[in-house]
């Protein structure tokens, strides 16, 4: 059951792409929908009611139902708002570029700060260079969030680093006549040895302006 969109804040067509494999191998999904009720049947299935895009309430029966909620930032009893700290509405702490909150000497780094990728690599980093600029005496050196290359484990892997076709458009609207991307599609031999259909498929979004690589 999706809400909207498949992997929002990755690139669409990659994401649909994903999305049409994962039909084609016979995975079913209900679009624009949303749960609003489970209920255990006496078979022990589970009932799930739902409303999709146009408020229409519809029922289903499931064997296993999982609830992909997101995160939520366990902040809420360690005593921040006793001394002031800012959080966000998902109580993750409100950073500045150098990881420090509003009050001094109290930092937060990855998935309990906000605006950051909730990724570990990126943390760990993040951690090393703040105990630099603390205790080792080295350069102000902030973490760099820009580019940092992800991946998602769907049945078909997919990784990406930079911006997405409709981010890169969005931020350089004046070149948007420049910005073009390119597919290029490889068979993978260990693929080859099992199945005929599976393609490894990449993903440029390239400015010609000024020649610059936006999105792999």
């Amino acid at each position: 059951m999706v809400r909207s969109i498949l992997l929002r804040g990755f690139d669409q067509q990659m994401s649909n792409r994903i999305g049409n494999y994962m039909s084609n191998q016979g995975i079913r999904f209900i679009r624009e929908s949303i749960p609003t009720k489970l209920t255990k049947t006496e078979s022990g299935r589970i009932l799930v009611e739902y409303e999709n895009g146009d408020k229409q309430k519809q029922t289903e029966e499931f064997d296993t139902v999982l609830l992909a909620i997101g995160r939520l930032a366990d902040t809420k009893n360690i005593g921040l708002e006793q001394i002031g700290v800012k959080t966000s509405k998902n109580r993750k702490i409100i950073v500045a570029e150098n990881e420090g909150s509003n009050i001094d000497n109290i930092y937060a780094i990855g998935d309990c700060a906000e605006g950051r990728p909730e990724l570990t690599p990126p943390a760990i980093m993040a951690g090393r260079l703040l105990a630099n600029r603390l205790f080792g005496g080295t350069p102000s050196i902030n973490m760099d969030y820009k580019n940092i290359a992800t991946a998602v484990f769907t049945p078909i892997e997919y990784g990406c680093v930079g911006l997405t076709e409709d981010e890169a458009i969005s931020k350089y609207l004046f070149y948007v006549l420049f910005i073009n991307f390119f597919f290029f599609k490889f068979l993978l031999l260990k693929i080859f040895l099992f199945i005929l259909n599976i393609f490894l498929l990449q993903k440029l979004v390239i400015n010609n302006y000024f020649v610059k690589i936006f999105y792999f």
